[in-house]
């Protein structure tokens, strides 16, 4: 999978045995609670808060597994990263590409909730 795919849906459908409802939930959740996730990410980068930054990037990078989202994750996995050796200004440059890789994740989410059975029903 390329660092350039959004989602895997097969991949992730597989982790799940292929319950689409099971699927629905888990991005309904990540539909509303993502960008929860990425607000307190940037406020933890405004206060320059290392400790807080890790933790909610941590916090974000565990939902996105669940997504086969390569490029969301490698994003997030930066931010964690440079926040776990207090490189407050390297996150903030990482935090613009999780902020673009998010709002592309969220974009493929939203359209594939409520879609019935599945993405070919």
């Amino acid at each position: 999978m390329s660092q350039d795919t959004v989602l895997s849906l097969e991949e992730a459908l597989a982790r799940i045995d292929h319950d689409w409802d099971v699927f629905q939930a888990m991005a309904k959740l990540f539909v509303d609670q993502g960008p929860k996730d990425l607000a307190e990410i940037k406020m933890a980068l405004v206060v320059e808060d290392a400790a807080a930054l890790a933790r909610s990037a941590h916090r974000l990078k565990g939902a996105l597994l669940q997504f086969c989202a390569p490029a969301a994750l490698a994003a997030t996995t930066e931010v964690e990263g440079m926040a776990k050796v207090g490189n407050i200004t390297c996150a903030m440059e990482a935090c613009a590409k999780l902020d673009t890789e998010l709002h592309r994740l969220l974009a493929v989410l939203r359209p594939m909730l409520n879609q019935g059975q599945g993405p070919s029903a």
